[in-house]
């Protein structure tokens, strides 16, 4: 028939054996992007030295626990938002590949094997953690934050978990088994003013002997008979009773603190006591039973820092929205279906 467009003319005659082709036409010179790639690239391998020179400082004693958490924190809000802004998968690899070369790099003095265990585990749960979080954002017509980030936030906790941990025992002396005392005292301060909202009457944060009195004097607060007391034969029997305490809290820990000894000094000393002794009874296998212990420990409370994690990069996530650096487009794609 005359008046019949050829089939050919449309590419009507293709199917799915022999599909039709659209070929994207690329902008000339440097593809869209690709300077603000290599910023976020950049921003990644500095986040992950400075978690691991945190950590470092922290392990030596020097820094704070609150900015090894701080800077931990970070290098995971990048590596999530590195795996959302979804970079080639080869080029993601050896960025990961870089990152972890500078995570350990402030701890290039150790084994070299812990270097490779701590390498080899961050490496399979950060590409783990890149690959659900790109499966998840190509099979989904919608980008959903949470969702999209959970795997790679999660994957990127337990990855720094697991390289804290290996890298803890070679830093760990002969005399020391737990953290250093500085790093515990800040956690300390912070886990006694959470209990002193339950709890105001007992004093965690002065000496020892304060810590002692005020337990007693929690003790006799209810009784009959030491409210009818003077004031007098009350401080009497409150001294009394924290002495017991004292002695009762001296025999459990193994020694004797002196009364100016500030309450985190004491439960330090009785921890690295504990486990000094533990470690002597039980050798080789106190290091694995604590070390899993660690994990799994760190693991539960890192179910909460995935959600921090997450907050965190939400807040990134719309700034950088809301600022232009990255936007939402939508772009057509053709599927293939098998029906019967």
């Amino acid at each position: 028939m005359a008046d019949k467009i050829p089939m050919m003319g449309l590419g009507q005659n293709q199917n799915l054996i022999n599909p039709i082709r659209i070929n994207k036409i690329e902008p000339v010179g440097k593809p869209e992007g690709f300077y603000k790639s290599i910023v976020l690239d950049a921003i990644g391998v500095v986040s992950a030295f400075l978690a691991g020179y945190a950590y470092f400082n922290f392990l030596s004693g020097t820094w704070p626990l609150l900015a090894s958490i701080a800077a931990f924190l970070f290098f995971i809000i990048v590596l999530t938002l590195e795996a959302l802004l979804g970079a080639r998968a080869w080029r993601r690899i050896g960025i990961l590949a870089l990152e972890i070369i500078a995570l350990l790099l402030p701890f290039y003095l150790l084994n070299a094997w812990i270097l490779v265990a701590s390498a080899a585990a961050a490496f399979i749960f950060l590409l783990a953690g890149y690959l659900q979080t790109h499966s998840e954002l190509s099979h989904s017509t919608t980008v959903r934050f949470f969702r999209s980030t959970h795997g790679v936030t999660a994957k990127a906790v337990t990855a720094t978990l697991l390289v804290a941990i290996i890298l803890y025992f070679p830093m760990m002396g002969s005399e020391t088994v737990f953290i250093n005392e500085s790093g515990f005292k800040s956690f300390f301060g912070w886990a006694a003013g959470l209990v002193n909202n339950f709890y105001p009457t007992i004093a965690l944060t002065g000496s020892f002997d304060n810590f002692a009195q005020s337990v007693a004097q929690g003790e006799l607060a209810g009784n009959t008979t030491f409210k009818a007391m003077p004031p007098a034969d009350q401080s009497a029997a409150v001294a009394a009773a924290a002495s017991q305490i004292e002695a009762s809290l001296s025999r459990s820990f193994g020694f004797t603190p002196s009364a100016a000894s500030s309450t985190s000094e004491v439960a330090y000393n009785a921890i690295e006591k504990m486990l000094q002794g533990w470690r002597a009874q039980f050798s080789v296998w106190f290091t694995v039973g604590w070390e899993i212990s660690l994990f799994l420990i760190f693991r539960c409370i890192g179910i909460v820092a995935v959600w921090i994690g997450q907050f965190l990069a939400m807040i990134a996530y719309e700034l950088l929205l809301a600022s232009g650096v990255i936007r939402i487009v939508e772009e057509p794609q053709t599927k293939e279906v098998i029906e019967f």
